[in-house]
């Protein structure tokens, strides 16, 4: 495995193009941290006269990329045995082939869906008050988050203070633009972006307080983040959804399926 310098952007850049939506995590990561510094490293296996395969960490969160079926997996393996991962995302059929070496984590796996424009408006919804949310209302969200079941092993006690504290600066140096909807001053909706880069990025954190649920209100969350996305020059959108529900919601807005993205943890 070599580790990839500042001069190999360029080369990484044209490995990653042939499928932008699965990869936009990696870009927004290159652009927003550049290819190699105290949080962030980009990894290369080359065999057969070729990029067999890619590997970013952030943090202690990692993405496997390649561009072929039959990549050199136990070459994976051998390099992720030697880390401490929180979690290992990538296409699903990737992540499939090193998946059984890992018996103590859970691939789960997602549609991956993009928006190049949205298609037809949602009903608003008069006593939402929809805003983009600061710096200082993160602490709010983030109590509102770790209420929700799927969200709650990201923002579990020992990871709050450090969720928080990379959310604030996410947002303070523009690679984060969140929204949340509020009732009577309190925050009952959120959805943020992550990686965003120069031409896209990805609605993450889509989530309602349970006991404001089906009242169309993440629907008109996640509608007016996409507006603010497009209005400050974005080409497209990306996101994940589990389930027929939440998927039918997102086509109403303008996305269209792209494959199956997934996370080993």
């Amino acid at each position: 495995m070599r580790i990839l310098q500042e001069q190999d952007r360029e080369a990484i850049l044209c490995y990653v193009s042939k499928e932008p939506e699965m990869n936009l995590f990696l870009i927004g990561d290159l652009e927003n941290y550049g290819v190699k510094s105290q949080n962030v490293n980009f990894y290369l296996h080359e065999e057969r006269d070729r990029w067999d395969f890619l590997i970013l960490r952030f943090y202690q969160f990692y993405i496997l990329y390649s561009q072929y079926k039959d990549y050199n997996a136990e070459k994976a393996i051998e390099f992720f045995r030697d880390k401490e991962p929180d979690c290992i995302s990538g296409k699903t059929e990737l992540l499939e082939r090193i998946s059984p070496a890992f018996p103590q984590w859970t691939l789960q796996s997602d549609f991956l869906s993009r928006c190049d424009s949205i298609e037809s408006g949602l009903r608003q919804k008069n006593d939402l008050v929809v805003r983009i949310l600061k710096k200082e209302d993160v602490e709010e969200a983030v109590d509102l988050l770790s209420g929700i079941e799927e969200f709650r092993k990201t923002f579990e006690k020992e990871k709050r203070s450090w969720q928080m504290k990379q959310m604030k600066e996410e947002i303070e140096q523009g690679s984060k633009t969140a929204v949340g909807g509020f009732l009577d001053g309190r925050m009952v909706s959120v959805a943020s972006t992550s990686a965003e880069n120069s031409e896209s990025a990805m609605i993450v954190g889509v989530a309602t307080a349970e006991s404001f649920r089906e009242k169309g209100y993440a629907s008109e969350v996640v509608q007016i983040l996409c507006e603010n996305c497009f209005k400050r020059g974005k080409k497209y959108l990306c996101l994940f959804y589990d389930n027929p529900v939440a998927g039918r919601i997102y086509h109403r807005i303008g996305f269209k399926e792209q494959g199956e993205y997934g996370m080993l943890r």
